[in-house]
């Protein structure tokens, strides 16, 4: 079998439609469903008993380990979190603002690393500094370079676009910013098992990620990378049972040493254990594999939209430069009806882009068929003749 088969023989009904909407919420593979179930199940016999609790601990160890071998890090750098924005908050409420500091975002930034920021804004009279995303990213670092000042805490950028699937060049903006003594955070949501992530490579500071998307975890899952010599200099913002490692009543604690400090209270253990079963899984096929394979479907799909004339697309063509996000738009036709008449009548779902009436969003992942391109620009054509 190939390795589409392979991972559609997994999937859930998905009635008919053809799926491009991974970059938002990705289907859930059965041995995912089947993995949450078993431990919903095992748990529910009561964490108390003294094999069950044991195992339960045991899980989170593997867990996070895998998570950790993931993004080429030490599971003492890993805080095992919800998602993408809990991992931004962390670092954003940890950093000892003051008043005329700023922060670095850029103008395609989720709101997960947009509200977070507008927050801080008010509370600490911090500077909000946004660097175009041109598809030059030459000139994007020279934006990037021209921004950044002694008074720049942080940039907080997304690894990969959202709105267009445009890959910023990571260590480029490392080796950039750190220049200028200012550390780095990635937004991962749409990088995250779309394309490789070494944190070591990228020489980050913070990377925070989620499972929902491209490892087709379960919502409520996700990580945050701080790098070892970081981890005090961030501070915690919110703490409670599990982030100490003793403390008394009189007033005294003590922190584990590790990233693991930034966790508190309790999360649901069946949708971490779903999470690892997911990275299993792709792990076992093959990580290289995996990547070249959205690598190779996303270049077909440029290719076949650019067939399509008045098409323009917004995506770098070159996928060094890109993802698994391929963004385009036609002029004078606006994505929410392109995309409502997609789903209708081609039983094809897309996204239409808030902020952006034209631009609409197509994400691949290895279980995308070439029927499912097929019907994406037999559907497009088919409303420009209307």
């Amino acid at each position: 079998m190939s390795l589409t088969a392979d991972v559609q023989a997994m999937l859930p009904d998905l009635d008919g439609y053809a799926y491009f909407q991974t970059s938002g919420f990705s289907p859930k593979l059965n041995p995912v469903v089947d993995e949450v179930v078993h431990w919903l199940k095992f748990q529910s016999r009561g964490p108390a008993l003294p094999f069950v609790n044991r195992r339960i601990e045991e899980l989170k160890r593997d867990i996070r380990g895998k998570v950790a071998r993931t993004v080429n890090a030490t599971p003492e750098e890993i805080v095992m979190t919800e998602n993408t924005t809990i991992g931004i908050n962390i670092v954003a409420n940890g950093i000892d603002w003051k008043p005329g500091d700023n922060v670095l975002l850029t103008n395609h930034e989720h709101p997960g690393n947009r509200l977070t920021w507008y927050n801080l804004t008010g509370r600490y009279d911090v500077e909000l500094r946004f660097v175009p995303m041109y598809n030059d990213l030459g000139r994007t670092l020279e934006e990037m370079d021209r921004l950044i000042d002694g008074r720049t805490r942080l940039v907080s950028v997304s690894h990969v676009s959202r709105r267009t699937g445009l890959r910023l060049p990571g260590r480029e903006v490392c080796d950039l910013a750190h220049g200028k003594d200012t550390p780095v955070l990635f937004d991962g949501a749409q990088s995250f098992g779309a394309i490789p992530i070494d944190v070591r490579a990228l020489d980050c500071d913070f990377y925070s990620f989620c499972g929902h998307k491209y490892t087709m975890a379960p919502q409520g899952t996700g990580g945050l990378f701080i790098r070892r010599d970081r981890i005090d200099w961030l501070k915690p913002s919110w703490i409670g049972s599990h982030s100490q490692k003793s403390f008394d009543q009189d007033g005294h604690m003590d922190l584990h040493d590790e990233a693991r400090r930034f966790e508190f209270a309790t999360r649901s253990v069946p949708d971490q254990a779903g999470f690892g079963k997911s990275l299993d899984i792709w792990e076992g096929l093959g990580w290289e594999a995996i990547f070249a394979g959205i690598a190779a479907y996303t270049d077909r799909m440029k290719a076949a939209l650019l067939e399509i004339p008045e098409l323009v697309l917004e995506t770098p063509s070159s996928y060094d430069d890109s993802s698994g996000i391929v963004t385009f738009h036609v002029p004078g036709l606006e994505a929410g009806p392109l995309s409502e008449s997609l789903q209708q009548h081609e039983k094809v779902l897309v996204s239409p882009l808030e902020f952006a009436a034209e631009s609409t969003r197509v994400s691949t992942h290895v279980f995308n068929s070439d029927e499912d391109l097929e019907r994406l620009t037999r559907g497009i054509r088919r409303v420009l003749n209307e």
